[in-house]
């Protein structure tokens, strides 16, 4: 084991830099704050950004974020179009089986020769019911996995606890407080009580403990909600983490192919002592401690593992481990290996599946039932679970072998041991002049730096009964539904930094005959961007009212335009697909879809328009800050190849900002399953001249 140990040291090992996750919307521990700068860095885990970066909740009323003491709405409230708005969060939904593109940024680069680099994207999912508040039933409280996640109703730290007996109660006060959570409870106690790795090379940092708390990124052991330190700086990590792995992107493919992907928790089962009755069962103080089976015997506990169901995939390896697009350093910009090098980094995960996602002998993820009562008037029982994503930015220097490099190279003078890196040391120059002082700080020349999004859905596929083939056309296999959603927030590209202004995400893409897209998008009430705004600029530039988010789709004929077209004049693009909401049957006229699109889902068809006795704001004023469902739009082989123009009226603000995208339509390779493909256009002409 101790092999194991030495090598992953490199893994998670940086000079300064920061990543910002845009798609899905990435918190970097924010919640609602009206300020430029989040409120607590502590919050949820340990990002090591900028205090400016990330993204508010979505907020589901017209006018006011969301209410402290009652944050959470129920499903049908958050999903019907029917149901009255509310001061409350929302949740984006995702369909089982589609893609979803992730966007990020990463300030100094990865994939040059600047640095060993590597990103690791995770997916964690609720593994019983959050609502249920009864920990005495909670799954996994032996192994440390469970999750109930929350975003939260106020922007304080969750308590903790080091001591098992108190677990359930500081689970019961984090729920009465409405403090957000992601790991549980007995997670963070669990690190308070295991003693940490010593085979891990600390260069000349003193630890103040030793425990897992205590790591050479943070040698204070300060806390960050409910993270382990020594799961977060280190991967794979030896022990049970709540974290499946999604992705794999870094410079040596190859490496990760044989040292990394086999450690993974996915396909190598990873263990820890739990209580006498099995992985429900919360160990005690002895029991945590132990690192092995015979300890765990010796303290009358029960050795359990676990992992994420892939332990017979010989493929996992390959699918894991990428290749990083090169992006240059200190620079929060686009990557090469796109179009012109015109996009932002990212990665395209195929969503799983539902029984994947909720096999108890893979992702483990708990399946919700509830209903939603639709627009056409039926109540439709949905399931779903609830996840977040993690995104993990490991960085680390070259002056010493990252491989091989242990705790046998710690910094001991005493005993003939200097350590190959040093605090800020002044060097030979080799010149007959005094020596240079490096900026070398020993706590981050190996660095793990982070983003998590907000909580979001992933819907299993209805079951639709008696429906046209189109209304079920989205039902199909995968690699035929891509999630389109708006990255971005309120304000102009200083008073955002390093958060973005808004786009449509992805914003350039080709769709074959009989795919589908779900629109969907939602933002924040709170997005003021005031003081205190820290190193940037206070102020929320934009139209409509301070601080709201709000986005729609028309369409145009051309993206150099700033006019949409209007319906009644022009054959739409809506005109010749397939549309409804997710979670209902009932097919959307061209008509019903272009008004929905336009006004973010304030009317819900042309009747709605015509009957209501409120206007919608021409700024989209009084629209809710969720785009509840968002609508599935499919294309068929009567649907015309070419290309297809859309903006968003409200943000589309010419020679400021740009809200635009263009969708091609391309003729079917009689495949149900074909890709999507990126950042179409080579040449000038291909956006459109008309």
């Amino acid at each position: 084991m101790i092999y194991l140990r030495e090598i992953i040291i490199f893994l998670t090992l940086s000079t300064q830099a920061d990543v910002y996750l845009h798609n899905p919307r990435g918190s970097n521990n924010r919640l609602n704050e009206k300020s430029a700068n989040r409120n607590n860095a502590n919050r949820l885990f340990d990002s090591q950004n900028n205090n400016r970066g990330g993204y508010n909740v979505i907020d589901l009323d017209d006018q006011d974020g969301f209410n402290a003491n009652d944050p959470y709405a129920d499903f049908n409230t958050m999903y019907s179009p029917e149901a009255n708005l509310q001061d409350e969060q929302y949740n984006m939904v995702f369909q089982e089986g589609s893609l979803l593109r992730m966007t990020w940024t990463a300030q100094h680069g990865c994939g040059n020769a600047f640095n060993n680099c590597n990103f690791v994207i995770q997916f964690g999912c609720d593994t019983d019911n959050t609502q249920n508040t009864n920990f005495n039933t909670k799954s996994y409280q032996g192994l440390g996995i469970r999750m109930n996640i929350v975003n939260g109703g106020n922007t304080n730290t969750p308590d903790e606890t080091d001591d098992p007996d108190n677990v359930q109660n500081t689970y019961n006060n984090n729920n009465n407080q409405n403090r957000g959570r992601h790991e549980s409870e007995e997670f963070y106690a669990m690190c308070q009580n295991r003693d940490r790795n010593n085979g891990l090379f600390l260069a000349d940092q003193k630890l103040k403990g030793s425990s897992q708390k205590y790591t050479r990124q943070n040698p204070n052991g300060n806390r960050r909600g409910l993270e382990c330190p020594e799961e977060r700086d280190y991967y794979p990590w030896e022990f049970p983490s709540p974290f499946r792995d999604v992705a794999w992107l870094g410079n040596d493919v190859e490496y990760c192919k044989t040292n990394i992907a086999p450690f993974s928790q996915n396909v190598a089962p990873k263990g820890t002592c739990a209580g006498p009755n099995g992985a429900d069962d919360l160990p005690n103080d002895d029991q945590i401690a132990a690192n092995n089976a015979a300890e765990c015997a010796d303290a009358q506990g029960s050795w359990e593992t676990t992992d994420w169901g892939e332990t017979n995939n010989a493929a996992f390896a390959e699918a894991l481990c990428n290749e990083q697009n090169w992006s240059q350093a200190n620079h929060l910009g686009n990557v090469d290996g796109t179009a012109k090098g015109g996009q932002t980094d990212g990665y395209e995960w195929w969503i799983p599946d539902f029984a994947s996602l909720t096999d108890e002998a893979g992702w483990k993820c708990h399946e919700y039932t509830d209903n939603v009562a639709g627009g056409d008037g039926n109540t439709v029982a949905v399931s779903y679970v609830r996840g977040i994503m993690r995104l993990r930015y490991n960085i680390s220097t070259m002056d010493y072998d990252p491989y091989q490099t242990n705790s046998s190279w710690n910094n001991d003078p005493a005993n003939g041991v200097i350590s190959p890196i040093t605090q800020n040391p002044t060097v030979d120059i080799g010149t007959y002049m005094q020596g240079f002082r490096l900026a070398i700080n020993t706590a981050q020349t190996g660095r793990t730096f982070s983003d998590r999004s907000h909580v979001f859905n992933i819907m299993k596929k209805p079951a639709y009964t008696n429906a046209s083939p189109q209304a079920a056309q989205s039902q199909v296999a995968a690699q035929n539904l891509l999630n389109v959603n708006v990255r971005g927030k309120r304000g102009n590209i200083v008073q955002t930094f390093p958060a973005v202004e808004y786009d449509f995400e992805p914003n350039d893409f080709y769709m074959e005959q009989g795919q589908c897209v779900h629109f969907q998008w939602g933002g924040s009430n709170t997005h003021n961007n005031g003081n205190p705004a820290g190193d940037g600029q206070a102020g929320d530039a934009g139209e409509g009212r301070g601080g709201s988010d709000r986005s729609n789709i028309m369409e145009m004929t051309a993206l150099r335009n700033s006019y949409p077209m209007p319906y009644d004049q022009y054959e739409s693009f809506f005109d010749h697909v397939t549309c409804k909401r997710p979670m209902e049957a009932t097919v959307l006229s061209a008509e019903d879809v272009k008004i929905v699109l336009a006004t973010q889902g304030y009317y819900k068809s042309e009747a709605d328009a015509q009957a209501s006795n409120d206007n919608v704001d021409p700024l989209l004023n009084n629209v809710s800050g969720a785009f509840k469902q968002g609508v599935v739009c499919c294309t068929d082989t009567n649907t015309p190849t070419g290309d297809y123009y859309m903006v968003s009226t409200r943000n589309n603000n010419f020679s400021n900002r740009s809200q635009k995208m263009k969708i091609r339509v391309t003729e079917s390779t009689g495949a149900a399953t074909g890709t999507f493909e990126f950042f179409a256009p080579e040449s000038i002409t291909e956006y459109g001249t008309q």
